[in-house]
């Protein structure tokens, strides 16, 4: 927890005296101490806790404050049963080594500010187990190397239920010094569902596990944005996946989904299956390696003989195919005379075993010319880019 987080309370009675700028500290435990150097006993983080049976004069306070401040603590809360009124040499001492000081009222006891960082820290750590657990599963779903039973056994271990539709999440939202799968954690919590985070602090991955429908989510998604200016947020949903063997092609989905809409206008942008309209968007949603393999299985030889003879058959049959098998109209584009380009479009057909006079077969060819792609924008067709 933050140092902050205590004097804001309305169950601790804490009042800051001095350090207000260092208040955003970590304070990793409290501890109690009466000791006029409890140097060895300290450590980083640490929130000091003194009635100050230690003090005699104001020369044991810089005394105290030397101990604290070489042990780099997070803090020291002062109570006044023992000493009546708080040392003004104390306050000087704090101030000139950047050190917060709280003042504890009367009543305020030791024991529930050491509960409070205690159930705090725990809280943490617990937090953190479950988020390593979470990506530990996120990271296998996509590999095939989890028997259905082992990635439900993970979801119950995760509070989830695998009996109920699970939605895939990839969303990506560079936030400077926040972090974006903790953000959607707490934005996206709602009754009747459980979610499970991981990702980067700036691109995260969320299953949404219960009740929720892309339109829900996107709302939102959008109510985030909106609660923080500036925000962008580019996001890909799936359908909701009713079986725990369909989450990793529902997370390999969404991540697709996200890669589109990264070009998306506005503070969010957000696709889907849903949104899927041209055969740009429908290959976008295909893994690289199908499209790779699909694209070297039908064009491979056309390529390889250009590599070989400094040819421009793939260039030929791309025109060929824009200008709707326009004869004359793909020779004015090439410059070249229209035998030529017949002679040209007989050697792909050659080599590729497709006849320009199949639709079936043009489909085909034109689907592998432009398998392999840039990143289509939301309603836009997508760009060539070289194959690999």
């Amino acid at each position: 927890m933050r140092l902050a987080d205590l004097p804001a309370r309305d169950d601790m009675s804490l009042t800051v005296v001095t350090g207000h700028d260092a208040l955003d500290r970590e304070v990793r435990r409290a501890y109690p101490t009466d000791l006029p150097d409890p140097r060895r006993y300290l450590r980083s983080g640490d929130l000091v806790l003194t009635s100050g049976v230690w003090y005699g004069e104001p020369s044991d306070c810089d005394t105290f404050a030397d101990a604290l401040w070489a042990c780099d603590v997070a803090g020291l809360v002062v109570g006044l049963i023992v000493l009546g009124e708080l040392p003004e040499a104390l306050v000087r001492a704090c101030e000139r080594r950047g050190l917060p000081l709280l003042l504890a009222a009367p009543d305020q006891s030791f024991g529930a500010i050491t509960e409070a960082v205690s159930a705090e820290g725990f809280a943490a750590e617990q937090h953190r187990a479950e988020r390593a657990r979470a990506q530990t599963l996120l990271d296998v779903l996509g590999t095939q190397q989890l028997a259905p039973g082992e990635v439900s056994a993970h979801l119950r271990l995760l509070g989830a239920d695998p009996g109920l539709p699970t939605t895939a999440m990839v969303v990506s939202a560079p936030v400077a010094g926040h972090d974006l799968p903790a953000m959607l954690h707490e934005g996206l919590a709602r009754k009747g569902r459980h979610l499970v985070v991981g990702g980067r602090p700036d691109e995260a991955v969320v299953l949404v596990n219960g009740r929720a429908t892309r339109k829900s989510l996107t709302e939102e998604l959008r109510a985030l944005a909106a609660a923080r200016p500036g925000l962008r947020i580019a996001a890909g949903i799936s359908e909701a996946a009713t079986s725990v063997s369909q989450l990793g092609e529902a997370l390999e989905t969404a991540r697709r989904g996200m890669e589109s809409a990264l070009d998306g206008e506005g503070p969010v942008s957000v696709m889907s299956v849903a949104d899927v309209a041209s055969f740009d968007l429908l290959l976008a949603g295909l893994p690289g390696g199908v499209r790779r393999t699909f694209r070297e299985h039908v064009l491979g030889p056309v390529e390889e003989y250009d590599a070989r003879h400094g040819s421009e058959l793939m260039r030929t049959l791309d025109v060929f195919l824009e200008t709707c098998g326009s004869w004359q109209r793909a020779a004015d584009e090439l410059y070249v005379h229209v035998n030529t380009l017949r002679y040209r479009m007989q050697r792909i057909e050659e080599l590729t075993g497709r006849r320009m006079s199949s639709m079936r077969d043009r489909t085909d060819l034109y689907l592998a010319l432009r398998s392999v792609t840039s990143r289509p924008r939301a309603g836009e067709g997508a760009r060539d880019e070289p194959a690999p």
